[in-house]
């Protein structure tokens, strides 16, 4: 009899699946309602999820924080 796969490898996310690149698409909204003082896991339970489980898409969510925090509302230069 073989070996059942972890708990773990079953809910990982691979770094290429089709949550990856939708959730980039929604990023930018999930960290603004956020920072706003909303809940953004609510509204978006699906990327929620995949932020919890991808740990690349995670690093993402929390670098966007950071410049979000940082640089605020700040745009490119149009000088």
């Amino acid at each position: 009899m073989s070996e059942l796969p972890s708990m773990d490898s079953l809910l990982a996310a691979d770094s290429v699946d089709a949550g990856c690149a939708a959730g980039f698409e929604a990023l930018h909204r999930y960290v603004e309602e956020e920072l706003a003082g909303g809940q953004p896991a609510v509204a978006h339970p699906g990327l929620a999820a995949h932020l919890a489980s991808c740990p690349a898409c995670r690093a993402d969510y929390l670098g966007l924080v950071e410049a979000t925090e940082i640089f605020g509302e700040a745009g490119p230069s149009t000088t």
